[in-house]
């Protein structure tokens, strides 16, 4: 049992008495900031510094041929459909946005239907990577009519000296996700090298045409290339739309020493 005296002893004791200098502990109270606030930083990648970087390249894909909806009445169609790439940083990499429309006559016997789109990239290629997610839209929701487009898009990206690029997209889907109410999207399970979307429609026809819009962004070391497909299952059966593209080459390197929009 300790003594009484000796807990005194101990609780009386002044820094002055330390064997440890007041110096030294000042010292290692600032080391132990110093790690605290670096722990920090690595792991709240949201507290980078930003900069804006540019789409530099632009190449429409072909519309997909019009395809009659199960039932026989009715078309579905790819439009739209369009790349967009950034230039290339130090390492190597561009990014690069694949974005298309489905549309589907209003009329159409899809009620209750569901709809799945892929966008397949060549290997290599990855999904761009948000602070929190992956930059792909829409995201899954069960009020898909109410989700709003972003005007821009924070992706994981290194350029003029920040951690993430500021990519425009506000030029994409001016009318929002879906000219449907009660329009529920999912993300399906992710499959390396591709982005796919799940939509399932509320009972009755559209009473106009259904467009259904969606995009992703892509980082590479490739030339910028996508292939997309959209399939429609109803009870009646089943139908499919596709297209593809890619731009002719590699983009430019960005140019480090140009001033841009930063955020620190």
């Amino acid at each position: 049992m300790t003594d009484s005296n000796t807990v005194a002893a101990v609780s009386d004791e002044s820094p002055a008495d330390s064997n440890i200098p007041r110096g030294a502990l000042v010292v290692v109270a600032i080391g132990l900031l110093a790690c605290v606030v670096a722990a920090v930083a690595s792991t709240d990648k949201s507290s980078g510094s930003s900069s804006e970087v540019a789409w530099v390249e632009e190449k429409p894909m072909p519309d997909s041929r019009p395809v009659t909806v199960p039932g026989g009445k009715g078309k579905m169609q790819l439009v739209e459909a369009a790349l967009r790439a950034t230039g290339v940083n130090e390492g190597g990499y561009s990014l690069y946005r694949s974005s298309a429309v489905l549309r589907v006559d209003g009329g159409s016997p899809i009620g209750s239907a569901r709809i799945r789109c892929a966008i397949d990239v060549p290997k290599g290629t990855e999904v761009a990577q948000t602070p929190g997610s992956r930059a792909s839209y829409p995201r899954s929701s069960d009020d898909l009519f109410h989700q709003e487009v972003p005007e821009v898009v924070l992706a994981l990206f290194a350029s003029h000296g920040a951690e993430l690029g500021v990519l425009e997209f506000g030029d994409l889907f001016e009318n929002g996700f879906s000219s449907e109410r009660d329009v529920k999207v999912e993300w399906p399970e992710y499959v390396v090298g591709e982005e796919a979307w799940e939509w399932f429609l509320p009972p009755g026809k559209p009473k106009q045409d259904l467009v259904l819009p969606f995009a992703s962004v892509w980082k590479t070391t490739k030339i910028p290339a996508a292939s997309i497909a959209c399939e429609i299952t109803t009870g009646a059966g089943k139908a499919s739309v596709g297209t593809s593209g890619a731009l002719a080459h590699r983009t430019e390197a960005i140019n480090e020493d140009e001033e841009t929009d930063e955020d620190e």
